[in-house]
């Protein structure tokens, strides 16, 4: 098995992920920068898929922002100041209204109602009120590890979809060039998908995920001079597409 040539291979997928899925964020990118509340919608837009499948998320995303939509209005909430709020029982009574208005709008899970509500008071609790903005300062700043905290400790979001968000930002935004070598492993999303296809082509050995798996990816990369955020938007397309790739391609197979 040539694991470089495979490696590569992959990689050259992220160009399918940015025109099957970024496209549209990469259009609108000027527009997620306007206000709190289009930025709130750009984070939104990854934090309900946390592992199940992608169009119960988005329904349950679709009936978030609905919910926000009408609760925050003209007296928009998101620009008030409050202290960072970390356990579920004060989230729910500082937030009570919109807990539940959310789960009166049938966003079932209380993880994600926490979710939103944890978001909310994190954006609260920052001097600069658009998230979005927020993390590209700190993108800029050097300050991956900060930014990656940050949205780790957001109800719900959790390591796998904080290195989402950060890797798509870099990407969408072109800031690159803001990166050292040791940030790149904070930017390495690891589901399913991609450990599964890592061990395949034998950038990993073992057979579940494992907590440093994210920096040994990267490691692999830039060892093969790979970008990480390329190879890993390739895998994720590769393994979340698999079944359209092979249709295209079924033709040519032998």
């Amino acid at each position: 098995m040539d694991t470089k040539k495979l490696v590569k291979g992959i990689t050259k997928f992220h160009k399918n992920y940015e025109d099957k899925i970024l496209k549209e964020k990469i259009k609108n990118k000027d527009i997620y920068l306007k206000t709190p509340k289009d930025a709130l919608f750009f984070i939104l837009s990854y934090s309900f898929y946390q592992g199940r499948r992608d169009e119960i998320s988005s329904i349950f995303e679709a009936r978030a922002k609905t919910t926000l939509e009408s609760f925050l209005g003209k007296d928009n909430i998101l620009l008030y100041g409050s202290s960072r709020i970390y356990d579920k029982k004060s989230l729910r009574i500082k937030y009570k209204a919109l807990y539940d208005l959310l789960k009166q709008n049938k966003v079932n899970k209380e993880g994600d109602r926490l979710m939103v509500v944890s978001l909310i008071n994190f954006i609260q609790s920052g001097d600069n009120k658009n998230i979005l903005k927020f993390l590209i300062e700190r993108i800029k700043s050097n300050a991956i590890p900060e930014a990656y905290k940050n949205l780790d400790m957001i109800w719900s979001i959790g390591t796998k979809i904080a290195s989402l968000i950060l890797r798509d930002v870099v990407y969408i935004y072109e800031l690159d060039k803001n990166l050292n070598k040791n940030d790149y492993c904070f930017l390495q999303p690891v589901d399913t998908w991609v450990h599964n296809l890592s061990k395949r082509i034998g950038l990993v050995s073992r057979d579940k995920i494992y907590k440093s798996e994210a920096k040994d990816i990267t490691d692999k990369c830039f060892e093969l001079r790979v970008n990480p955020i390329h190879y890993n938007q390739g895998a994720w397309y590769i393994g979340s597409q698999s079944l359209e790739i092979l249709l295209q391609n079924i033709e040519v197979i032998r």
